[in-house]
């Protein structure tokens, strides 16, 4: 049983509603907002997500592979619980080895399974709705890599937002997206579903006057609502994404900020008028790709040449994996802002993402830091420090991820060097000890 409290900010509500910027979206009061991030504790989360589903529970994601989660869901539907779930038919190279055979097992286990066809690009969102009250986004799909089992895999960020008024509007786009969806009509009765295991974990849950959620859904309004909060900054932007394109529109008659990312010029833009901006991208190989004009790498120094000839306090990163290995690659669509708003989404920056697909987020702003709150951890009420909000969380961590990139470009680059070195080494001395020589 987890436990909530509720304080009361010392400013009225009214005077927190004004601190809001006004964003071109409906704004919904949350009553708690629980944090968690990936590979650390989202897992857990996940699986505690769905086991808290009594009545319904409604999920849509671009790629279900996790059979650990697959085995949860399948136990709420045998449970009599109203299941629905939404996948892409067609993801980027093809469906995942042994997601239809798992989509299939769901299906017999009680589950309605759809496949996406309708009229949008991609169905990449990565959402789910329990009992009409309460809703987990995700930057992550629902695989092992997304929610490891070992505390191994993605950098991701997630939270589950408690609000009948955010799970109703966002309940509207499932059905839409339902009825252009096909019915899975097939299933595999005989499916090894394992047991879902007990895992340790922790994760925050902030329950506490003030909360406001944003929707954040492409193509409906993704560009702007983003574009808004990025305006709205007085102090800090904090940028983690898995990609981010230097410019939109074709790749090979376009160049850096011509035709420009909108998304990422409000950044830079924010700089211009005195805001410190990070942005931290991943480095994995196919993201820094030397001859692909629209990689991470050519963001990164696109982002810095503008900052060391305009002296902005801007600075774009590659981040790197830890040492323990925990972080395979940096798959998170989030933003900090000001250390008050935060963004979760499955928004990628490139052109297609927000305008073409169907993807969804939300912005969650909290009360003005410098309050007393509450926050909660398996079942523990926990006292944290004043001004700790769920925008915060995120930002610790970001700047935990900031901080092990150090400030070198082309260390993200000269890993996989490193990588592909050690892989012939390794391969060379097999080699060698089989008898051959090289010639």
């Amino acid at each position: 049983m987890v436990l909530r409290y509720r304080l009361t900010p010392a400013l009225p509500a009214v005077l927190m509603l004004l601190l809001l910027p006004q964003l071109h979206a409906q704004v919904f009061s949350a009553e708690c907002v629980e944090t968690f991030s990936s590979p650390e504790n989202s897992l857990p989360a996940l699986l505690s997500f769905i086991d808290s589903a009594s009545e319904s529970l409604y999920i849509n994601v671009y790629t279900f592979t996790s059979s650990t989660v697959a085995s949860a869901v399948a136990e709420k539907a045998r449970q009599g619980v109203d299941v629905k779930i939404i996948v892409e038919r067609t993801p980027v190279g093809g469906m995942p080895a042994g997601e239809m055979q798992l989509l299939r097992a769901l299906k017999a286990a009680g589950a309605e399974v759809y496949l996406y066809s309708g009229s949008l690009r991609y169905n990449h969102a990565k959402y789910a709705i329990a009992d009409g009250s309460r809703v987990l986004v995700s930057t992550e799909n629902f695989g092992e890599h997304g929610f490891p089992a070992d505390a191994k895999g993605n950098r991701g960020w997630g939270v589950v937002v408690h609000s009948r008024e955010l799970a109703a509007y966002l309940l509207e786009v499932f059905m839409g997206d339902l009825r252009q969806s096909r019915r899975l009509e097939e299933g595999l009765e005989f499916y090894n579903f394992q047991q879902v295991p007990e895992l340790e974990g922790s994760w925050k849950v902030y329950c506490m006057q003030g909360l406001e959620v944003v929707p954040v859904v492409a193509p409906e309004n993704a560009v702007d609502v983003i574009t808004e909060l990025l305006d709205s900054a007085n102090t800090s932007i904090y940028v983690q994404q898995f990609y981010i394109y230097p410019y939109w529109g074709s790749s090979r008659r376009g160049s850096p900020g011509n035709p420009p990312n909108p998304l990422l010029e409000a950044a830079i833009a924010a700089a211009r008028r005195g805001v410190e901006v990070r942005i931290l991208l991943d480095s994995y190989w196919y993201n820094t790709k030397e001859d692909n004009p629209r990689s991470n790498l050519r963001t990164a120094t696109y982002v810095n040449g503008i900052a060391k000839e305009e002296g902005l306090s801007l600075e774009a990163r590659l981040a790197l994996p830890y040492e323990d290995g925990r972080i395979r690659l940096y798959h998170t669509k989030g933003v900090v802002v000001d250390g008050r708003a935060v963004l979760v989404s499955s928004v990628n920056w490139n052109e297609n993402s927000p305008t073409r697909n169907r993807e969804v987020g939300v912005v969650v702003y909290s009360p003005t830091p410098g309050e007393s709150l509450a926050s909660l951890r398996l079942g523990e009420a926990v006292r944290l420090m004043r001004g700790d909000t769920p925008a915060a969380y995120f930002q610790r961590v970001f700047e935990e991820d900031w901080q092990n990139s150090g400030g070198e470009l082309e260390k993200g680059r000269w890993r996989w060097v490193a990588v592909v070195v050690v892989v012939l080494s390794g391969a060379a001395g097999l080699l060698l000890r089989r008898g051959w020589r090289w010639r």
